[in-house]
């Protein structure tokens, strides 16, 4: 029998890990990108991977898969490189950790003063205490969805970059495939990993999907290396180091332009990382980058078959960069194997019925 054929549409690191997966099951996969891997939201992330954190409940039983998943991941893929520097997080105005709370099974542990100075020396002034995660870590998120992609190609995956979906093809109230600029490519399943573009390719089948855009900042900031050893988190700064030596400043998305637009908080940044680090007075900035994330109205992932159109499979979700090996490898026992996974339950399309 020959194998099931799949269409991933997207390849952010989402649709990558998906293809991959999807591959490494046998199925045979073609992955259609609009533009370049990794090129939309997954571009602007700050990629941390992070299964802490204040999110929903019914989120726990992904989140807390996904460390293992990238650990995993890591022996199957050599190109995939992560930089697990442990991270900190603790409430820069009083001094004191932030109230998160680790996850069943995680290694987070409250540290003091002392050993805080040992993770960060160039860290000024010190908090009391704060919670520190030794296993987590980020990563280049277009390099690492090159590395998936080019294990999908690997295992046979076909890969056509610069190939927009221009719309869904419906037979019988079916899915059967995309339309493209060359035709319509079919087959058996099509799994969207659209990111925020998703509610529009579905709403000339008529489906509403409650996914808006959500905007945030990422800046780059070229530093002394070495000066942020662990990745932090505050509420003043969140900060790591690049792969390239280069400082990554996430912060919330407020306004265009003027005093709260990105360029106005991205120089507060900079005079708060300034202030933060002992020799930061040389740090200049690089870039000020707008990603748009795709956030479901409930902030859940949105994942799974539509059981209006036979042949259509979701996966919409934001925290994609730390959610996307574990997605890959359950969408992937979905569809290829046929089975229903239980960590899934909370994601279903139908809860918005």
């Amino acid at each position: 029998m020959p194998p099931a054929t799949v269409i991933v549409l997207g390849a952010g690191i989402v649709g990558a890990s998906i293809a991959y997966h999807l591959a490494r099951q046998g199925m045979a996969v073609t992955v259609l990108e609009q533009a370049g891997p990794g090129s939309g939201v997954t571009a602007h992330s700050f990629a941390w991977i992070n299964p802490h954190g204040a999110f929903p409940a019914a989120a726990r039983a992904l989140r807390s898969q996904a460390l293992a998943d990238y650990r995993r991941l890591q022996q199957e893929l050599p190109d995939l490189q992560i930089r697990w520097s442990g991270a900190l997080c603790y409430d820069a105005a009083e001094g004191a950790a932030s109230p998160l709370e680790p996850l069943p099974g995680g290694s987070a542990q409250w540290i003091d003063r002392a050993r805080i100075a040992e993770l960060e020396p160039h860290l000024q002034p010190l908090p009391e205490q704060a919670r520190y995660a030794p296993d987590e870590g980020s990563l280049d998120p277009v390099a690492a969805t090159r590395a998936l992609l080019q294990g999908a190609r690997d295992l046979g995956a076909q890969v056509f970059e610069q190939s927009p979906g221009l719309g869904l093809c419906v037979e019988n109230r079916r899915v059967i495939g995309v339309a493209t600029a060359t035709g319509v490519v079919r087959a058996e399943h099509l799994v969207l990993a659209t990111g925020c573009w998703t509610p529009a390719l579905l709403q000339p089948l008529g489906i509403h999907l409650p996914v808006q855009a959500s905007p945030s900042i990422l800046i780059r900031v070229d530093a002394p290396p070495g000066l942020v050893k662990t990745l932090i988190s505050n509420n003043q700064l969140e900060i790591r180091e690049a792969a390239d030596g280069r400082l990554l400043l996430a912060e919330d998305y407020l306004d265009a332009d003027g005093p709260r637009g990105p360029q106005a908080i991205a120089q507060q940044a900079m005079a708060s990382l300034r202030r933060a680090f002992r020799g930061a007075e040389s740090i200049t900035l690089r870039s000020v980058e707008v990603g748009q994330r795709p956030m479901p109205q409930d902030q859940l992932p949105i994942i799974g078959r539509c059981a209006s159109y036979p042949g259509l499979y979701l996966a919409v979700m934001h925290a994609g960069v730390t959610l996307a090996p574990t997605v890959g490898r359950l969408i992937a026992q979905e569809l290829a194997l046929g089975q229903d996974c239980a960590e899934l339950a909370g994601c279903r399309p139908a809860r918005f019925a």
